[in-house]
């Protein structure tokens, strides 16, 4: 197998396949920069900066499917995972200077974002509202379903993607190890093949003020980082939805994790609390592998 790392979607993306596909790393790198350029909401050259300046705008088949999923899933998360958090992350300054925000200021945004909608239709989406669009907790799923796609389309049969935590496998039974934050270890590792598996950390983007840690997972609702788990690991067919809900779980803690039970019964979801202890669902029992002296609740 041959080894390669990109850059994109502030992450490292890492993808190997077979050696006699050598061929297919300059298509892989051009996908990821188109993607990379597409959605990064910080540069000007972007579909998503211009939805976030002009409130209107024509864009890409690429976009509005996206966008179309992000909406359904949003929906279907009960509103923890939310496309228009933008100003929240910003109001943390997780993409410049970290603060804890004054409370007035988080109530004010949480009520902006709440009332703030995007309309897609014609190939034209729509931004009404102070909320807006940011497709970090989807963009990564959607570049890596992707790259399966096109790998699979030039005949590859083997083939191991990850993308800053996002993570597809197929052609092979893939071992994904799961860190345990709390412990500092592997706890075990979950099997793939043809599947994805997405891990959401308070330990990826984080700064901590008087002692006190902060994660750039944000709930929608209360605009705090979620609290109820320090990690959150999420297997499903295809790893936007992985991505989306291990996003959802982590900023809405038990209550975001029962609304997923309930709408989507497919996904196995693994969580760790803040004392180190991880908690599945049966759908996990069969795919994850837990190593020896880990704590392990149901």
């Amino acid at each position: 197998m041959e080894h390669y790392t990109f850059f994109g979607l502030d992450t490292v993306i890492e993808v190997s396949i077979p050696r006699r596909y050598a061929f297919l790393r300059g298509d892989i790198e051009r996908i990821i920069l188109h993607f990379d350029q597409l959605w990064n909401r910080f540069s000007p050259q972007s579909v998503v900066w211009k939805i976030n300046h002009f409130f209107s705008s024509e864009v890409d088949a690429d976009t509005l499917e996206v966008v179309r999923e992000a909406l359904r899933l949003s929906q279907d998360t009960g509103g923890f995972f939310c496309p228009l958090i933008a100003p929240l992350l910003d109001l943390w300054g997780f993409s410049a200077d970290p603060r804890v925000p004054d409370v007035e200021e988080l109530r004010k945004t949480v009520e902006a974002i709440s009332r703030s909608r995007l309309i897609v239709q014609d190939g034209r989406i729509t931004l009404q509202g102070e909320g807006r669009l940011d497709l970090g907790g989807i963009a990564k799923g959607y570049v890596v379903d992707f790259l399966v796609s096109f790998l699979k389309s030039k005949g590859v049969n083997k083939a191991l993607i990850n993308a800053g935590g996002q993570v597809s496998g197929f052609g092979a039974r893939w071992k994904v190890g799961i860190f345990n934050p709390v412990t500092n270890v592997v706890s075990g590792y979950i099997i793939i093949d043809g599947t994805s598996v997405s891990t959401s950390g308070d330990y990826f983007r984080f700064f901590e003020e008087d002692g006190v840690r902060y994660h750039h997972v944000l709930n929608p609702f209360t605009g705090y980082p979620g609290r109820d788990f320090r990690s959150v690991s999420v297997v499903a067919s295809r790893a936007l939805l992985a991505d989306v809900i291990s996003t959802a779980v982590l900023a809405g803690g038990h209550e975001a994790l029962r609304v997923v039970r309930k709408n989507f019964k497919e996904v196995a979801v693994l969580t760790i609390d803040e004392k180190g202890t991880l908690s599945f669902d049966k759908n996990m029992e069969s795919i994850f592998v837990f190593l020896p002296s880990q704590e392990v609740g149901r």
